[in-house]
């Protein structure tokens, strides 16, 4: 059996068993089967395509005014977009529409934000453009990166608005004094950074087999995978932004119990892991499980210890986990029929 014969019997197996709307459409199947390292190179075609035509932009455009760049940005999203709705088959105007997509973003952030110094309004602005592609862009790659992008910039509006006023310079590595161990407002910013989007992905994980049975999917498929991409790594947003510089300084015993904000970061990624395989998303679930154990890397670099104890830690740590796997197997052998 070819696979839309496949496809056709099990979606009417599915309706059968009443399992899905009886009127629900069929998914579109592409007949023309394309091996991955030519979609490979026809992506990497489109990229550097794309790269071309701003570097001869760059060239031959001189922009010397805010308006101008944000009419070049308008234009390259603008045919972005025409390329996405004209073929959205081609792996090549995809990647080029892509790209071009992006570039008119960041045109357009730099004409609004050129002379803007507010960390909050930045990520503000950088939250609603990503907000806008969003819901735009007729592709699904598109709106996957926005949605993650919303992430990151979401997280980053509320960590700079409680912990941040706007008269700091909030991307510095000094505002590690604004924060200090103890202080409500770190935890006030990381519950309202995270509770809402972590219910929001809890809510469109298990309600997945409502709106992908309408026109909805469309939107909330893309838009969840983000939210799950983006919760995995923009854990970074919500700790001290001392951490991303890696001097002497910013590691170790001067950042004490600072360094747990990891711990909290792990537990994002695996909640994110945990969706992604709910919805047997396993590429997602795997992205979840490499932020997870880079954030555990960061924790082991960051916690100010000797390394005895750093040792000791990950024996302990080893050992439970090696417990619970052999739990868990002796679980499964006993529920085995």
């Amino acid at each position: 059996m070819s696979t839309p014969e496949a496809v056709v019997a099990l979606i009417e197996g599915v309706r059968a068993r009443g399992l899905t709307v009886r009127d629900t459409p069929p998914p579109a199947l592409d007949a023309a089967h394309r091996p991955w390292f030519v979609s490979m190179l026809l992506g990497i075609a489109g990229w550097f395509a794309g790269i071309l035509l701003l570097v001869f932009i760059a060239i031959t455009l001189e922009l010397k005014s805010d308006t101008a760049a944000f009419g070049i940005g308008l234009a390259l999203m603008a045919g972005a977009w025409a390329m996405y709705f004209v073929d959205r088959k081609a792996v090549f105007l995809d990647q080029f529409a892509l790209a071009l997509s992006i570039a008119g973003q960041c045109a357009v952030a730099w004409s609004l934000l050129e002379d803007v110094r507010s960390g909050t309004a930045i990520s503000a602005v950088l939250l609603a453009i990503q907000l806008v592609v969003l819901g735009v862009m007729p592709n699904r790659t598109a709106r996957t990166l926005a949605a993650s992008f919303a992430i990151v910039a979401w997280s980053c509006t509320a960590h700079f608005a409680i912990r941040y006023s706007d008269t700091a310079d909030s991307f510095s590595g000094s505002a590690y004094e604004a924060a200090r161990v103890g202080s409500m407002p770190a935890t006030l910013a990381w519950l309202v950074t995270w509770v809402p989007v972590c219910a929001l992905a809890w809510w469109m994980t298990t309600r997945e087999h409502r709106w992908m049975a309408t026109p909805l999917r469309e939107f909330a498929r893309p838009a969840l995978t983000g939210l799950l991409l983006g919760t995995s790594v923009a854990g970074f947003a919500t700790e001290p932004f001392a951490f991303m510089s890696f001097g002497d300084d910013a590691l170790g015993a001067r950042l004490g119990w600072w360094t747990l904000f990891p711990l909290l970061s792990i537990g994002l990624a695996m909640f994110a892991a945990y969706c992604a395989f709910r919805l047997c998303s396993f590429g997602v679930m795997g992205f979840a499980i490499i932020a997870a154990l880079l954030h555990v890397s960061r924790f082991y670099y960051n916690f100010g210890t000797s390394l005895s104890m750093k040792s000791a830690l990950m024996i302990c740590l080893g050992a439970a986990m090696l417990a619970g796997g052999v739990l868990l197997r002796k679980r499964a052998v006993e529920a085995t029929p």
